[in-house]
């Protein structure tokens, strides 16, 4: 079988793309956790009593990782899917660049 030697451009590019998907996996998670509260009747009520927390909890233990709900975000949300998108769009640019020009 013949020695394959990896390009370091691809394995970068391959590192930055799992990277965007652990980030977007946590987007996902933030979005979740909003739209569950936002479903709730009395939402403030619902986290300060700290039933929010343990909800999240168990949820979290009993869904698969693609379904989670984030504990709490410090960072606002807006800005976090701002640099994701930006980040994201710059990936993807340089990944077609690269692959366009390369033969392999």
């Amino acid at each position: 079988m013949p020695e394959t030697t990896a390009c370091e451009t691809c394995t970068s590019l391959l590192h930055e793309a799992l990277n965007l998907t652990v980030r977007g996996r946590t987007l996902d998670g933030i979005q979740r956790r909003a739209d569950t509260l936002a479903a709730s009747r009395e939402p403030e009520e619902w986290q300060a009593s700290g039933r929010f927390d343990d909800h999240v909890t168990r949820h979290n233990l009993t869904c698969d990782p693609w379904k989670q709900i984030e504990t709490r975000s410090a960072t606002p949300q807006l800005w976090v899917e701002d640099q994701f998108q930006r980040e994201l769009h710059d990936w993807e640019a340089r990944a077609r660049k690269h692959l366009m020009n390369t033969d392999h």
